[in-house]
């Protein structure tokens, strides 16, 4: 079983780093095409996204199965179970950063335009597209915390029972970062110290659960900031703000 693990584990490794920051991208692009003829792109590509996380999910859980009895030496007790009490500190202060943007008037509705600029494809535009975003922010909450800090660490720790905390925080938010190609380089650079973050307060605490309920809340606070000042972007690289894909 554990040869079975070990195989699985290189595997999934392999297209966490070198597939899907570049499938990811691809993706992206294509949304965007689509989205120029095709209303329901959005909504597909959220139902996709959330079928194909929960799939990474289940896969984690299988190795998880196998190398069972190699769990205690992957995933030791917290270092500082204490740094769990700085999440409703952080959840506070993402919570009061949010209103600020949607109540800050003219200056943060432009700063909100710059900040999701990158992902303006991926931004929910109707009622039924809020839902499934809310669906795909906690999807992502659970799962990419399970793959990238739960399962990226576990594996590093496998392959190098000696390596420390810096570089097992660095490796992981260097993936995290990486797997948000599409978001260019920005993104990437912000999304890998997000991920670097959570890695610490990971292996901090030796649970998932804290950095899987700050992941969703920081993905849910999207549908609290004024979209409507965010442009569309058409594939003919038109824009108008506030509208939906198909009226562009």
């Amino acid at each position: 079983m554990l040869a079975a693990a070990a195989a699985l584990s290189v595997l999934l490794a392999a297209w966490m780093v070198l597939v899907q920051p570049f499938a990811g991208r691809r993706r992206y692009r294509l949304l965007i095409e689509r989205l120029g003829h095709d209303p329901s792109a959005r909504l597909r590509h959220y139902r996709r996204g959330i079928a194909f996380e929960w799939g990474g999910a289940a896969l984690v859980g299988l190795l998880a199965l196998l190398a069972h009895n190699r769990l205690r030496s992957l995933w030791p007790p917290g270092e500082h179970p204490g740094v769990a009490a700085q999440i409703p500190w952080l959840a506070v202060a993402v919570l009061a950063i949010t209103a600020v943007y949607r109540f800050g008037g003219e200056t943060a509705r432009r700063a909100v335009a710059v900040q999701l600029r990158p992902v303006a494809a991926l931004l929910p535009r109707t009622p039924a597209e809020r839902h499934w975003f809310a669906l795909l922010a906690v999807t992502a909450g659970v799962c990419e915390e399970l793959l990238y800090r739960g399962f990226g660490l576990a594996a590093l720790r496998w392959a190098a029972p000696d390596i420390r905390t810096p570089a097992l925080v660095i490796i992981t938010g260097a993936a995290f970062g990486f797997a948000h190609l599409y978001q260019g380089r920005l993104g990437v650079t912000v999304t890998g110290g997000l991920g670097a973050y959570l890695a610490w307060v990971t292996i901090a605490t030796g649970s998932l659960v804290p950095v899987m309920l700050l992941h969703a809340l920081l993905d849910l606070r999207i549908l609290w900031l004024p979209l409507e000042a965010v442009p569309v972007v058409t594939p003919e690289g038109r824009k108008a703000a506030g509208s939906p894909p198909e009226a562009s």
